[in-house]
């Protein structure tokens, strides 16, 4: 079960990247760039002005650790220092995931989780998943229904709408605005058959409490 649910999780949040990746000129100036967000009336089907965005990032690199008596390497989250090897230097592939928080008018709790892969070198060489929903601090939980996929058009990137579905919680143990969201169970809802939906308890999987915690980054006017 631990490694069906690990494999479900990095399926989610993981961009496999090819032996020869192209460089992308993508950064995060982009989430505040208003044309990175010029089909979000068709992508939720009513208009809504967007005048800022708050923004969670959380990353992940590889990092070797020693597990089962032999070292191996592995996608971790930063801050986790358990098993880590920190006398063996190295720095590989490494990806940022992010949770936008829009603010909106009329008000609305549109969420957008997105992903980011780089290389060693720092650069930007591809995108993850990408997903779209709403963000019900009350529940603290956050519900995907939709997935979006990135567009480029020379330097400039837009959001697009998947003809995917998607029915995915991301349900927090802490949900505090301006400070952080931290992830503590997904709920990956394929069918209304019993046994076919997978709950991916993060504590469990990776004997962190903070494996998947989103720090608050700020808020930023869209331009």
């Amino acid at each position: 079960m631990w490694n069906l649910n690990k494999k479900y999780l990095l399926g989610l949040l993981v961009l496999m990247v090819g032996c020869s990746p192209r460089i992308i000129p993508f950064n995060t100036s982009n989430f505040t760039n208003k044309s990175f967000y010029q089909e979000m009336h068709e992508i939720m089907g009513k208009d809504l002005r967007i005048d800022s965005v708050l923004l969670y990032e959380t990353t992940f690199e590889e990092k070797p650790y020693e597990g089962y008596y032999v070292i191996d390497y592995s996608e971790v989250n930063t801050e986790n220092d358990k098993n880590i090897l920190h006398y063996k230097p190295f720095k590989g592939f490494y990806q940022k995931l992010y949770l936008l928080k829009l603010i909106t008018y009329p008000k609305d709790s549109v969420t957008i989780y997105f992903s980011l892969k780089y290389n060693a070198f720092d650069q930007c060489i591809g995108f993850g998943p990408s997903y779209i929903g709403t963000m019900n601090e009350g529940l603290k939980q956050v519900f995907f229904n939709g997935e979006l996929y990135t567009r480029r058009k020379k330097t400039e990137f837009n959001l697009k709408k998947s003809h995917l579905p998607l029915a995915l919680y991301m349900t927090a143990d802490a949900m505090r605005p301006g400070k952080y969201i931290n992830i503590e169970k997904m709920i990956v809802e394929k069918s209304f058959e019993i046994g076919d939906n997978v709950v991916i308890d993060i504590h469990a999987l990776f004997h962190d409490d903070s494996a998947l915690k989103f720090e608050y980054l700020g808020i930023s006017g869209i331009k």
